[in-house]
């Protein structure tokens, strides 16, 4: 049902609808319905969402300082197009933030850390997302959760596509519930590091299938 048009006539408060557009923009990145490189037109997107223009150009503006979209001199709206040597600096710095939290995870506090993880479980993906975060939360710092959040959101989008050029990610994600399950610190830091090497290995390629 909608809950506004794209004329300004949003029904919800102006809160409440910048809310609504913030997240509904997200989740079209992080799901690539807005793919690598292309323009973001807010009349455009207004008509898909049902929204004005002034709440889209405002969540863009945040979008934008969270590094989720690219305002190339000021000119309009992008998608980031990453390098490869973008993308694998962004898995490399994931590997260096949860290798440090892993140390946090002591025995009886795995079961909390899985729970809480899988509690919105939709896909492997997201289950992974929410993995990392609660091994961050482990730490009790809330700058070292709301780095991996940020890293969750920028590699959202091609967590996505890691299905389509790697194997065995069910499997994979199980290892990393086993170990943090067992408290095993030693063992937690090996699956990790296998996990990003994987993916270090296939940035071409999931640079590739990210492409429009």
């Amino acid at each position: 049902m909608s809950t506004g048009n794209a004329n300004g006539n949003d029904a919800m408060s102006p809160g409440a609808t910048f809310e609504r557009v913030y997240h509904e923009l997200k989740r079209m990145l992080a799901e690539g319905e807005l793919p690598p490189g292309s323009p973001i037109e807010p009349a455009l997107i207004g008509q898909r969402i049902a929204a004005s223009i002034t709440p889209i150009r405002d969540a863009l503006h945040r979008l934008t300082g969270e590094r989720l979209v690219e305002a190339p001199n000021h000119n309009g709206f992008r998608v980031p197009q990453l390098t490869e040597a973008a993308l694998r600096d962004l898995y490399d710095w994931n590997a260096q933030l949860l290798r440090p939290a892993t140390r946090h995870i002591r025995p009886g506090s795995g079961e909390r850390v899985v729970s809480a993880a899988v509690a919105e479980e939709k896909d492997v993906a997201t289950a992974t997302a929410n993995l990392f975060i609660e091994i961050a939360r482990a730490t009790g710092s809330a700058e070292h959760v709301r780095a991996i959040q940020q890293l969750n959101d920028r590699l959202a989008p091609f967590r996505r596509l890691e299905a389509v050029v790697l194997k065995c990610l069910d499997e994979e994600y199980r290892s990393l519930v086993s170990a943090i399950l067992a408290a095993e610190g030693p063992d937690l830091r090996r699956r990790l590091a296998s996990y990003h090497r994987r993916r270090l290995g296939e940035v071409p390629a999931l640079l590739a299938v990210a492409s429009p």
